[in-house]
């Protein structure tokens, strides 16, 4: 096997694995979601900290599913032209999409960091958990990371990407 299509299987494995924060996040999400509104009614007694949790939550799954999705190359896509234009005008618009991603990844991690070092100058915390920001930011941080990675695995191995066969689909 090519080192290049064992690093490619390692980095999909990686990315895989990583899809269980954001997962988890989402049913912490919509558990608090539900036990506020539950305790807000029946008890009058909400969740302390239930709009942080649920921010937090959001970012965490946002963040940490991304990275996923640009690896395999499965974006949201409008294909109005694909159909119109040759193969290769289609394949050179989806390598531009890409790199533009990348570009735009890039900036946002550059752009995340000085706020995050101010975040973590001044002491910052979020009012109803009294949990630092920085730590957030840090989080956020190393998720934005993980998607610059998965856009430069996505073009460095293009070939590689695609979906697998769902059962009863034949594979071409």
């Amino acid at each position: 096997m090519k080192s290049s299509a064992k690093l490619h299987r390692v980095a999909d494995r990686y990315f895989s694995a990583m899809l269980i924060v954001p997962i988890l996040a989402l049913v912490a999400m919509m558990m608090t979601t539900v036990t506020d509104v539950f305790m807000r009614y029946v008890f009058n007694a909400p969740v302390t900290g239930s709009y942080d949790i649920v921010e937090i939550c959001l970012m965490i799954s946002v963040y940490y599913a991304l990275p996923k999705v640009l690896f395999e190359g499965q974006p949201i896509l409008i294909d109005l032209i694909d159909g119109i234009v040759p193969p290769p005008i289609v394949r050179l618009l989806k390598v531009t999409a890409a790199v533009l991603s990348l570009a735009a990844l890039c900036f946002i991690f550059w752009s995340m960091v000085k706020p995050a070092q101010e975040a973590y100058m001044f002491g910052d915390m979020k009012l109803e958990l009294d949990l630092p920001v920085w730590i957030l930011w840090a989080i956020a941080l190393f998720g934005v990371a993980n998607g610059v990675l998965a856009a430069a695995g996505a073009i460095a191995a293009p070939q590689q990407q695609g979906h697998a066969p769902n059962e009863g689909e034949v594979a071409q």
